[in-house]
C-alpha cells in the first residue's frame, strides 16, 4: 500500500481533485469512514465519489450487455443510485473525458468504453465504476466542513488507484499524525471494544 504519511493536516478548501475524509466520529451510515474524491466544486454545488466502499458485485453482474469485467462496483454515494459513473486514467482512449485531477478523468464515450474493456485495452487497473454519487447543494458542504464533519485534503493518483480500499480511510487518518493517528484505530462501534 502507498505511504500517505506525507499528507499534511492543514485544513484545505474543497475543490475539484481534493479528498473529503469523514471525521472519525461521523455516524452517517452513507458516509461513515468514507474517503470521497471531489470531481466538481463550484457555485452550483459539489459532486464526488466514495472511493473506499466496494459493493461486492461486478459491473458485468449488475449491468445488462456489459463486457466481462472482474473488478467490483463501488458505492459512489446516495445521489442517483440507479446510475453508473466511472473514473479512469485513459483520457486518450475515451473521447469526452473530463479531467478531475492530473491523471484521473471522469466519463467518456460509454460504447467506446465497453469495446475497450472487451478487447482488454482498459482493465481494472485503469478504471473504477460507481453506483450513484455524493452531492452537496450550493453552500451545503461549506457548512458541513465548518461543523467539523469533513477533513479536506489533497488527493493523489495513488488514492484513486489504491485497491485495498477497506483500510484507506484509516491509513490516510494515521498519516495525518497527532490526534488523528490515535483515533484511526478506534473501532467503528466503540461499544464492541
Amino acid at each position: 500500500m502507498t505511504d500517505f504519511s506525507t499528507i499534511f493536516v492543514k485544513q484545505q478548501k474543497p475543490a475539484k481533485g481534493m479528498l473529503l475524509l469523514a471525521e472519525p466520529f461521523m455516524d452517517s451510515p452513507e458516509f461513515k469512514r468514507s474517503v470521497i474524491l471531489l470531481t466538481e466544486h463550484g457555485d452550483k454545488g459539489t459532486m464526488g465519489f466514495i472511493i473506499n466502499r466496494k459493493l461486492n458485485i461486478t459491473p458485468t453482474q449488475a449491468i445488462e450487455d456489459f463486457p466481462d469485467f472482474e473488478d467490483e462496483l463501488y458505492f459512489g454515494g446516495p445521489v442517483s443510485s440507479d446510475q453508473l459513473f466511472y473514473l479512469h486514467t485513459k483520457p486518450k482512449l475515451l473521447e469526452g473525458s473530463i479531467e478531475v485531477m492530473p491523471g484521473v478523468y471522469m466519463g467518456g464515450d460509454y460504447d467506446t468504453l465497453k469495446h475497450l474493456i472487451d478487447v482488454k485495452k482498459i482493465t481494472s487497473e485503469d478504471i473504477r465504476f460507481f453506483v450513484g454519487y455524493s452531492g452537496w447543494s450550493s453552500g451545503q458542504l461549506k457548512k458541513e466542513i465548518k461543523d467539523n464533519s469533513w477533513i479536506v485534503l489533497p488527493a493523489t493518483v495513488d488514492h484513486f488507484k489504491a485497491r485495498t480500499t477497506t483500510n484507506l480511510w484509516k491509513e490516510i487518518l494515521k498519516g495525518l499524525g497527532g490526534k488523528y493517528s490515535v483515533v484511526a484505530d478506534f473501532p467503528e462501534d466503540p461499544t464492541l471494544n
